[in-house]
């Protein structure tokens, strides 16, 4: 079977047309709660693949120097406005993740992953490793929702336990993984919550 690869212009169709499966429409509740638990180093935070942007809207309400990026213009001029309506201040990038220039290297605290590792190709997966290795700071935390589609092919790709190990072990202890039962409605048991921290 081949992958289909999602261009650029592909994602920004789904904004074009308002076909936003993936949209929650609500910050994702098991980010709330670490939140509540105090789980989330607060600092300077990236949401890579951000799309409309409510776990970077949450972040900045709680404090967070929130940076957002995502390569669908439509995703970046929704979250700009949503950020102004609500006087918050965060920076939002209208480019691709992966071009990231090494500026960010060892700048951030935090990386929330929300729709973005299961939105790219499989083969991009140990690229994404790197470059979050790179842009966290040492002992940064990757905190994460992976989406266990149980399905073939994509995107959404699915995510296994396995393929959360096996791609992140070598540069992160994994301090936490394992399914959340605090999705919301439309993923339930379908989401890993990872908490890996980077290796020193």
């Amino acid at each position: 079977m081949t992958e289909k690869e999602y261009s650029q212009e592909d994602w920004q169709g789904h904004y074009e047309s308002n076909d936003l499966g993936w949209d929650l429409g609500q910050v994702a509740p098991p980010f709330v709660k670490l939140w509540e638990e105090e789980k989330l180093p607060v600092g300077k935070a990236l949401v890579p693949g951000c799309g409309r942007g409510h776990e970077v809207i949450f972040l900045a309400e709680n404090g967070f120097e929130v940076t957002a990026i995502d390569f669908s213009k439509g995703a970046v001029t929704y979250l700009e406005s949503a950020l102004k309506e609500r006087s918050l201040s965060g920076r939002v990038l209208h480019q691709d993740f992966f071009g990231l220039d090494d500026s960010h290297d060892g700048v951030f605290d935090l990386v929330l992953e929300q729709t973005f590792f299961c939105a790219i190709s499989p083969r991009q997966r140990q690229d994404y490793v790197q470059k979050v290795t790179r842009i966290l700071k040492p002992g940064g935390m990757l905190v994460g929702l992976f989406y266990h589609t149980g399905k073939e092919g994509g995107p959404p790709y699915n995510t296994t336990r396995e393929d959360i190990e096996v791609n992140f072990a070598k540069n992160f202890k994994i301090q936490e993984l394992d399914k959340t039962s605090l999705s919301a409605e439309q993923r339930k048991d379908k989401e890993w919550l990872g908490i890996l921290k980077k290796k020193d």
